[in-house]
């Protein structure tokens, strides 16, 4: 029997739904969690295909689905799933998925790709074995959805060849090059500790600007940054769908400059969902316009400190990066 409850903010309202616990099942080691995206074409028709592709998954594995605008699960997703009530980014939703992850592990997993159903279980293993913060693997490259309802297993690379073209030009078994390091990434979805990395994930720029494409990248600048384990596991463990007309990746964005000339904020969408405050949500209080040249000198050197990423975090904040 699904569990409700309800948390109310000036700015944002989410409704988490929790599913009761099988005494019998194995308690899942890691967090699966995905932006169900209001105005993702065909959104139903994935949902219940990424729901089928964790279900067969060789580990239990507790799945974490982000509703945003309002939108809510439909009656057969029986997995725990949050709504909220405001548009999210998708590093928002990321950031919410983290923050709601219950697991030692937590990993994302976008709506259109697929993992091998063994890859929880390899991807755990060697974070355990190795001692890693994060781990990532290889990805065959779908252009046209005939991956979403197969089920396949974690295969060597054997067969597969690797392009640096961006976005990727459509051609048989081809790489994206994450696990091998070719491409510099580690994703699109890697596994990560939750007691290593803390509940923390980049959502907005110092100049309160949402990050809108590379927060991934940003995420694993900073692991590596902060001299934190990271392994590349040359396996391909997953299909990635590659579609430059609707996929966050290939839409226009400023974060490169946006990174370079303010600097990621520490504030992350993740502390507002843990402590319920989203009062400093970029946009959801307008600043008030300044009555005297006091106040905007006053405004002015407020904007001058968040730039620099000064100011405390909101309260209940956990630790981060």
């Amino acid at each position: 029997m699904p569990l409700l409850s309800i948390r109310r903010t000036r700015a944002v309202e989410f409704q988490s739904h929790t599913i009761a616990q099988d005494a019998s099942r194995r308690k899942p080691l890691v967090t699966v969690f995905c932006a169900v995206w209001h105005q993702q074409p065909n959104k139903l028709d994935l949902l219940r295909s990424h729901w089928e592709n964790l279900k067969a998954q060789s580990i239990p594995v507790e799945p974490c689905y982000i509703f945003d605008n309002g939108d809510v699960a439909p009656d057969w997703l029986d997995a725990p799933w949050h709504s909220f009530s405001e548009p999210l980014t998708i590093y928002e939703a990321w950031g919410a998925g983290v923050a709601l992850s219950q697991t030692k592990y937590t990993m994302n997993l976008n709506m259109d790709d697929r993992l091998a159903t063994n890859a929880a279980r390899l991807l755990v293993s060697t974070a355990e074995a190795t001692g890693s913060a994060l781990v990532g693997g290889d990805w065959q490259v779908s252009f046209d959805g005939s991956h979403l309802e197969a089920q396949f297993d974690v295969q060597d690379l054997w067969g597969t060849s690797f392009a640096s073209d961006w976005p990727p030009m459509a051609q048989p078994n081809l790489r994206l090059g994450s696990g091998t390091g070719e491409r510099g990434t580690f994703g699109p979805a890697t596994m990560w500790n939750l007691d290593i990395l803390g509940k923390w994930y980049p959502t907005y720029f110092n100049n309160q600007t949402p990050v809108k494409s590379i927060g991934d990248q940003i995420f694993w600048k900073v692991v590596l940054q902060n001299k934190q384990k990271m392994t590349r596991l040359p396996m391909v463990i997953g299909r990635y769908y590659s579609d430059t007309k609707n996929q966050a990746e290939f839409r226009p964005h400023q974060d490169n400059k946006l990174l370079n000339d303010c600097g990621v904020s520490q504030i992350s969408f993740t502390q507002m969902v843990l402590s319920g405050d989203f009062s400093r949500r970029p946009g959801a209080q307008p600043v008030p316009k300044p009555a005297n040249k006091i106040e905007a000198a006053s405004q002015d050197l407020a904007t001058q400190y968040r730039t620099m990423g000064l100011g405390a975090l909101p309260a209940g904040a956990q630790g981060h990066i």
